[in-house]
């Protein structure tokens, strides 16, 4: 049975009919009992829809397998520099790394195998659009595993091992299939950022965990972590077999929030990606360039200012003297792997940038970012004596500021993630796989040429070169409009929320009269699911000064309406008390209902105060112009208001269970006063009407 379907046998129900004639036949009832009875096949794609933990598994055994191959990309890292010194007294070091130096074979390892995955990410986006996901990253998955076991075997000869790199690189590239899939499986913004975040993370905390890997094993051999790297790409595969389920193909994976009460829970930060119909070409050479040009740039902070600059200043020049050297092989060695262990920080801090600069504006940063630090860390160990103290402060530079570096690196999958039509997810994030591969294999074995053809330093000052150029190239896209920094939103109490009456809910938001009922109606849908009221907006009086006659006629239905709704919940409360078995609601859920509704801890207290600001402007400004003196009268105008407004509670807005009944009787007097009132007016306006009338037909 295929491995992404799942039988499931009902237990019940009639026999199934013997023939397709039967069955076609049968009535309504019939076939829905054979029905019943029937094997059927569940496309685990729907679980993936609809059930939390199993999208959370799936996404937990991609990240696993993104991890492991990054692992087995980055394995032997610490150890290049051993191996290609024929005098470091390692029996595993190679005998010979001609035509190259120390530096440019140093750079030229790696390199092998990240030109094969920059390759290989070209094509492997666009394969996983056409022939999935899963199947994918399993075959990707398991030739890495074998190749690991290869590569050992040719470990004897530079060049041999240099071309199984280069040959088994190819099946390293799976990074764009990982964010593919979360581009597949989720539709929310901010959450596809995250994820983006965590999964670029994971790629980057491998090759870390590659590289300790290697520094804990030195002493067993400079090839054997290959075993390693092998085993942890069997688990992965396996777990990526059992738990990873392919998206369905032409059907959005978007999951509906319900919180653990089973309501649909409103979320205002629920805005689903709206995909283009095609890619921008511009808009995608820039990106991808931008992304090139930063990867090459951010050679020159790492690895170049550990090695050679680090590894010369403070080991070599020692060495060479027979003096003690400041920092130790194995010192090297911990603060290479243990740098990209600070990109998880990295991952914390994105999205608190994203809100302020945009994911543009954070892309630029993080490419300013890498020139200052780099251009920090060339002053220490060029321009300083060579002390412990000097070391320290290199050390710190590095590791306060690399994490602010790799902004630029988390950016390109959402910026490119945003332009992709859904149907091209895999091939943008293969070229940013792509040109970041290309950048951190080329970078290094150039810039080790160039370090041993010039000097360290003239290397160094050309990647701060690059990372100004990334962030002028980069700079472009903070216009864009889903790239730049984005328009705050209205706070909750002036925002539409999903599952409500947009029309309704405008209406009240712009302060016109909306029915009484259906404004509670909102009220306590809001409140059940613990969001904000709506505060609508107070219209200047000079606004509504043309049409205070339609204000005061809608007033009736409200004022009746309020009266009616006290009568029935304190009759509801006079119901409770003589027969407590079948109380329809308590006072407990009545206070925290209306405490919710008016002033409840979700809302903005600086909205209310200003709503309530604005209201006292209106009546003040109403007062003028309709014949009052505020000005001069003052003292009468508060006891008018007191007179019309009086008291609803005696200590404070707050209500409780002591108070609630007091401030219910009190609320119906005042609203059973001004309907009665209202009535009344409306009814000596008829009388008046109809009087002119009649004497002007000369009725008396």
């Amino acid at each position: 049975m295929a491995n992404d379907e799942e039988a499931v046998e009902l237990v019940g129900g009639s026999e199934a009919a013997a023939d397709d004639e039967g069955v076609m036949s049968a009535s309504l009832y019939d076939r829905f009992d054979q029905w019943r009875s029937h094997r059927y096949i569940l496309p685990r794609h729907y679980k993936l829809q609809t059930e939390e933990d199993t999208r959370k598994y799936s996404l937990w055994s991609v990240n696993f397998m993104i991890t492991c191959s990054a692992i087995n990309t980055k394995m032997l890292n610490p150890n290049f520099a051993v191996m290609c010194n024929p005098y470091s007294g390692n029996p595993e070091s190679f005998e010979s790394t001609s035509p190259f130096g120390f530096n440019s074979a140093t750079y030229f390892l790696p390199m092998c195998t990240l030109i094969g995955v920059a390759i290989a990410s070209i094509f492997i986006g666009t394969m996983s659009d056409r022939l999935g996901r899963k199947s994918l990253m399993l075959v990707l998955g398991w030739i890495s595993a074998v190749g690991s076991i290869v590569k050992y075997f040719t470990r004897h000869t530079f060049w041999g091992f240099c071309i199984s790199n280069f040959i088994f690189g190819f099946f390293l590239g799976n990074l764009p299939i990982g964010m593919a899939y979360v581009g597949d499986i989720e539709q929310n913004q901010k959450k596809k950022e995250q994820l983006l975040g965590m999964l670029v993370g994971c790629f980057v905390l491998g090759n870390s965990g590659g590289g300790i890997i290697a520094v804990l094993m030195a002493d067993v051999g400079l090839f054997a972590p290959l075993w390693v790297g092998a085993g942890l790409m069997v688990i992965a595969n396996i777990s990526s077999h059992k738990y990873m389920i392919e998206p369905a193909k032409n059907v959005v994976e978007k999951p509906i929030d319900i919180d653990i009460e089973d309501r649909f829970t409103l979320n205002e930060d629920d805005e689903d990606v709206k995909r283009p119909e095609v890619i921008d070409q511009k808009t995608l050479w820039n990106i991808v360039g931008g992304a090139l040009l930063d990867n090459i740039g951010s050679t020159g902070l790492f690895p170049l200012c550990l090695s050679p600059l680090a590894l010369e200043t403070y080991y070599a020049q020692f060495e060479m003297k027979g003096e003690e050297p400041i920092m130790s092989i194995l010192a090297y060695q911990w603060l290479s792997v243990c740098v990209a262990l600070l990109v998880i920080p990295s991952t914390q801090m994105t999205p608190w940038f994203f809100e302020r600069l945009g994911v543009a504006g954070v892309c630029v940063f993080g490419n300013s970012c890498t020139a200052i630090v780099t251009s920090a860390l060339l002053l220490i160990g060029t321009a300083f004596p060579a002390t412990n103290l000097s070391f320290g402060f290199f050390v710190f530079c590095m590791y306060a500021g690399f994490p602010f570096t790799v902004f630029s690196q988390l950016t390109t999958g959402p910026m490119l993630d945003a332009i992709a039509p859904a149907d091209k997810i895999g091939f943008v994030q293969g070229l940013n796989n792509a040109s970041m591969n290309f950048g951190m294999a080329l970078a290094p074995w150039v810039f080790g040429l160039l370090a041993d053809a010039t000097s360290t330093t003239a290397a160094i000052i050309t990647g701060i070169c690059f990372s100004v150029a990334a962030a002028l190239a980069n700079a472009p896209l903070m216009r864009h409009p889903l790239m730049g920094k984005q328009a705050p939103k209205p706070p909750p109490q002036k925002r539409i929320f999903k599952g409500e009456d947009e029309e309704i809910v405008q209406k009240m938001l712009s302060g016109s009269y909306v029915d009484p009922e259906l404004t509670l109606e909102i009220a306590k849908h809001r409140a059940m699911n613990g969001m904000p009221t709506v505060v609508p907006r107070v219209r200047p009086y000079a606004e509504e000064k043309e049409t205070l006659g339609k204000l005061s006629k809608d007033a009736s239905a409200t004022f009746e309406f309020r009266r009616e709704l006290a009568d029935r919940i304190l009759a509801g409360l006079a119901r409770g008390k003589d027969d407590p078995e079948n109380l329809e609601f308590s006072k407990e859920e009545l206070v925290q209902f209306l405490n919710t509704v008016s002033r409840g801890d979700n809302q903005d207290q600086e909205l209310i105060h200003q709503a309530t600001a604005d209201l006292g402007v209106w009546m003040g400004e109403y007062l003028e112009d309709n014949g009052y003196s505020p000005h001069t009268a003052s003292v009468l105008m508060k006891q008018m208001f007191m007179t019309a407004f009086p008291r609803l509670t005696d200590d404070g807005p707050e209500l409780t269970e002591e108070n609630v009944e007091e401030y219910l009787i009190r609320n119906r007097r005042v609203m059973n006063s001004y309907a009665e009132h209202k009535k009344k007016t409306s009814l000596l306006g008829t009388f008046a009407q109809n009087a002119g009338g009649y004497h002007g037909h000369g009725w008396w």
